[in-house]
């Protein structure tokens, strides 16, 4: 396996354990990462790039896996003793990289106001979440019906593929989150072969969509995409302080953000070097 394989993989790895933290977007990492149009791209056209493209899809795409996994093994425990200082470092961590996806939408030219509207399009589109979130109430239901997880399935690849939605905070909302995390630490397979059917479609479809956008109205997709992670910030942000209480956890969400703005400053710089290795290595597959 190449050095550039092992940063795919490791990115990848990312990518999943952040799609399935309540909260955050998976996307978002790759926007910051660079792999996101190169992703779109590839899933949406399989014939023609993505399976010229497999030494590039192979490692991301096993890495997303072990993300999901082993987040899934872990989660139920750490977000039971940390989820409210957990949102806070992630709120930061997303907070920080804003710039660079502000950046990647740049092509020289002028603001117009279809690049404003999009912006604040991305933005409405997570407030609707938040107040989905804060009405669904997060209980659990105990689902059996394949078809219900295949819908969620398709539900979960469109947020995978929006950055800024995060997934999880919709199976929250709707009481399914809990029997997913439960399904994939047993491997369940009633839940994750429907559920896995549709992602794959899910996945497949709307790639489509984002891919006509990116190529056809490319700095307003930016501008959405942009929308979709301050509205992402913020939502956390309220989610989380709505979650405080007592001051040990007033300490351990400061720290989490100071780590957050941390580690994002450091992630920013890696992220840069890291998406134009991809870039010109994409140019060269082409």
């Amino acid at each position: 396996m190449t050095l550039k394989a092992v940063k795919d993989l490791l990115v990848g790895t990312l990518v999943g354990v952040v799609s399935m933290l309540p909260g955050a977007s998976g996307a978002t990492i790759a926007v910051i990462f660079g792999i996101y149009e190169r992703l779109i791209s590839d899933i949406a056209d399989i014939r023609r790039k993505l399976l010229h493209d497999l030494r590039f899809i192979i490692p991301v795409g096993i890495g997303i896996l072990i993300g999901l996994f082993v987040c899934a093994i872990g989660l139920d425990s750490l977000m039971k003793m940390w989820e409210i200082p957990m949102m806070f470092f992630f709120a930061a961590l997303i907070l920080t990289q804003i710039p660079d996806v502000m950046e990647l939408g740049n092509d020289g030219n002028a603001v117009t106001k279809y690049n404003v509207l999009a912006l604040i399009v991305g933005m409405v589109i997570m407030f609707v979440f938040l107040a989905i979130g804060l009405s669904g109430g997060g209980a659990e239901n105990n689902v059996d019906n394949p078809i219900v997880w295949l819908l969620a399935g398709v539900v979960l690849a469109m947020s995978k593929l929006a950055p800024g939605i995060s997934g999880s905070s919709i199976l929250l909302a709707v009481g399914l989150f809990g029997p997913m995390m439960s399904a994939m630490k047993d491997f369940d397979m009633s839940v994750l072969i429907p559920g896995g059917i549709g992602l794959l479609v899910g996945a497949l479809a709307f790639a489509k969509v984002i891919d006509h956008f990116l190529t056809n109205n490319r700095k307003s997709t930016y501008f959405v995409i942009l929308g979709l992670t301050v509205g992402s910030v913020i939502t956390v942000g309220i989610e989380a302080c709505m979650g405080l209480d007592g001051t040990t956890m007033i300490v351990q969400s400061i720290i989490g953000i100071v780590l957050g703005l941390v580690l994002g400053v450091g992630l920013s710089k890696v992220s840069k070097r890291y998406a134009q290795e991809t870039i010109d290595e994409k140019i060269v597959t082409e």
